[in-house]
């Protein structure tokens, strides 16, 4: 590998960290050449908090990345997130001093250059540090709604723009994670830039929409009006709260993500109201049960939460009204059945799910085609698109790579020197720190079958055909064999006994049904006035 044409990127998240190496592929598209997974350890609501346990995680996940590559990543951008990033408006101006032939001043691209200096030199609060500028528009002699100055005549330039800062303190923790691992810190890269990057097109940012990407521990949202970012926010909730509320039920952690993404839904009233879900309880105890419409009722109450703050943050931007592209949903917890819809029928605006997918060619499409990538896949996009490649060499000697991880970083001596600290922000338009001042994967498909009493959860065989069977059947996630036990629910002469691992969906027997049924008649209150009765 040419160690001048990749670029190495790492998305260190709540529930997982994810490094990935990229390089430019043809129509202004990229490549994934290798990417690389592990459970998050040390991070909490997008912020690292725990020097010692995210270093040891993102050393394994590099070390993996290298052994399969066969080369030493020695920097890497990092995508940042957490409650720490604010977004400040402010505005300054300066005088044009460029004098033509003609007599007249025009501006050039100095003067926005001191314009943009001149927002990175103001003071702020202690403790804080500019990660990005991001111009929103000129005034130039009084005329205002320019979005390139450059070129035109006039004495006094102005500028809105939009200051993202965050705590020094956050920023330092990651470089010494980084150079725990023998990583140099490339750059900081804001998640919602990058995600938004990654799925949007041109068409969307100009007619106004607003990216919605929903990680483990933070959501992140970001408006774009006239192909200019106009607003960033990080909403200090995700799909993590949802995985909370589940564990109150009893049921192991182990289940829970598992629960959540195969049966879950994000609209309780378009679940049956019959069918529960089985999950294993401990040291031989009854299992555990909780009706489809239950967990589905958990999961539309704590996305309201989360849709209350991103129409609370289009109202604060002045946007609300004016997004004529709607709402892009991205990030691991977009991945919930009917979560569009309920965006839609609570913001009133077009929704969609998108996977970063767009600006990916090759046979990198298939590695990234899930929305809990858009960030790291945005992260290399924008890197290649301005030429900002990391340094990536060949490992040492080939009994380095076959020793394993560890002694291949050993052998190597960048792996023990200090790594330089990240570049400051500048002005611009991107949204790298030197150049410019989250989650499991859903089944895809799915449903309920009114014909039968089962769960239909796809299962793809190796032919590319569901494994379902045309009988009854009992889905089954850790069934190796297809997912389904060869006996219905009905069939069982043990009454819903199961082994050890398995979470099933059932339909409950007749007894059980006539048991709730009169259950829930006597608990409820009869009007008199009800024709019914």
């Amino acid at each position: 590998m040419e160690n001048n044409e990749y670029v190495a990127a790492v998305d260190l998240g709540t529930t997982k960290v994810v490094m990935a190496v990229g390089r430019k592929a043809e129509k202004n598209k990229i490549e994934i050449v290798a990417l690389k997974e592990l459970n998050s350890n040390g991070v909490m609501k997008g912020d690292l908090k725990n020097i010692e346990q995210a270093s040891q995680v993102l050393r394994e996940v590099k070390n993996q990345l290298e052994k399969e590559l066969g080369v030493v990543v020695r920097e890497a951008y990092v995508g940042v997130s957490g409650q720490h990033i604010q977004c400040n408006r402010t505005q300054g101006y300066v005088t044009v001093q460029n004098m033509t032939d003609a007599g007249v001043t025009e501006v050039r691209r100095s003067d926005v250059e001191r314009l943009i200096d001149d927002q990175r030199n103001a003071s702020l609060p202690a403790g804080k540090t500019i990660i990005s500028i991001l111009p929103q528009s000129y005034i130039l002699d009084g005329e205002d709604d320019i979005s390139e100055p450059v070129g035109m005549e006039g004495r006094k330039l102005e500028a809105k723009f939009n200051v993202i800062i965050g705590e020094e303190t956050a920023i330092e923790r990651l470089r010494r994670c980084f150079q725990r691992v023998g990583l140099n810190l490339a750059g900081i890269v804001l998640q919602p830039l990058a995600s938004a990057e990654a799925v949007l097109s041109d068409d969307e940012k100009e007619l106004g929409v607003a990216v919605v990407d929903i990680g483990g521990g933070t959501t992140d949202i970001c408006v774009y009006y006239d192909k200019v970012i106009r607003h960033l926010a990080v909403i200090p909730i995700g799909g993590n709260i949802i995985n909370k509320d589940i564990r109150a039920y009893g049921i192991l952690e182990r289940y829970v993500e598992k629960l959540k993404t195969s049966f879950g839904e994000a609209v309780a009233e378009r679940t049956p109201g019959d069918k529960y879900i089985n999950i294993p309880s401990v040291n031989g105890q009854a299992p555990k049960e909780i009706a489809v419409r239950t967990l589905a009722g958990i999961i539309e109450a704590r996305m309201y939460d989360i849709i209350d703050y991103v129409k609370i943050e289009i109202e604060r931007c002045g946007f609300k009204g004016r997004l004529g592209a709607g709402i892009v949903l991205t990030g691991g917890g977009a991945n919930l059945k009917n979560l569009d819809q309920l965006f839609k029928l609570h913001t009133g605006l077009e929704v969609r799910v998108a996977q970063p997918t767009t600006y990916v060619g090759g046979e990198s499409v298939e590695l990234i085609s899930a929305p809990k990538y858009s960030t790291l896949t945005g992260i290399v996009l924008d890197a290649v698109r301005k030429g900002n490649y990391t340094e990536i060499g060949e490992l040492p000697s080939l009994a380095g790579q076959a020793t394993g991880a560890s002694s291949s970083a050993a052998a190597d001596p960048y792996l023990a020197r200090e790594p330089q600290a990240p570049e400051q922000s500048m002005g611009g338009s991107g949204y790298h720190n030197n150049s410019m001042g989250g989650h499991a994967s859903s089944v895809p498909g799915g449903g309920y079958d009114e014909g039968r009493d089962v769960y239909d959860a796809p299962q793809v065989s190796q032919g590319g055909q569901s494994s379902l069977p045309d009988g009854e059947g009992v889905y089954d996630p850790y069934n190796e064999a297809g997912g389904y036990a060869e006996e219905g629910y009905d069939d069982d002469p043990n009454g819903g006994d199961y082994f050890e691992d398995e979470i099933q969906i059932r339909k409950p027997k007749m007894k059980e049904r006539l048991r709730r049924w009169f259950g829930s008649i006597l608990s409820e209150e009869v009007d008199d006035d009800d024709d019914r009765y």
